[in-house]
């Protein structure tokens, strides 16, 4: 059964090495997932603007950490930066028009690419392969939960 593990893990991790950066050579990863997380927010929350220390609380990581991107990013013309009048300590970030557009751009070029790899797999094999996804979600989801009450009643125990 190991070996089954192995296996099943190493398909699935092998997408993470796929080089979609390679379609965008003017963009590096963080610069794409920057402005995806500031089109995400505003489309959650409209509002056309975010915090810095919210862009960086959605991204996992640090202020300091962005703040080199944002600066490429603007420099490129797909962001701008406005200190807040009233608490100078917090600065919004947003996109440009031409920001919308090369983020739009990005999406579609993406798109075609998963669509013409989706597309030369039968219809049958896509079903099946999305049912057992479903169903292995579904299964490990049951598992985590039933360890968790494990956990919890061994605690109560003690």
């Amino acid at each position: 059964m190991e070996i089954v593990y192995r296996r099943f893990f190493s398909s699935i991790s092998q997408f993470h090495k796929l080089r979609f950066g390679d379609l965008f050579p003017d963009m590096t990863k963080m610069d794409g997932m920057t402005l995806l997380t500031i089109a995400h927010f505003n489309c959650e929350h409209g509002e056309e603007r975010i915090t810095t220390s919210k862009l960086a609380g959605a991204m996992k990581t640090k202020a300091s950490a962005i703040s080199r991107t944002l600066k490429n990013l603007e420099e490129k013309g797909l962001i701008e930066r406005t200190v807040n009048q009233a608490d100078r300590r917090n600065t919004y970030v947003e996109l440009t028009d031409q920001g919308r557009k090369v983020l739009e751009e990005c999406k579609r070029m993406f798109d075609e690419v998963l669509e013409a790899s989706l597309s030369k797999m039968s219809s049958e094999d896509m079903e099946r392969l999305i049912g057992y996804l479903d169903e292995l979600y579904r299964i490990t989801e049951e598992e985590i939960e039933s360890r968790k009450k494990k956990k919890e009643r061994k605690r109560e125990h003690e």
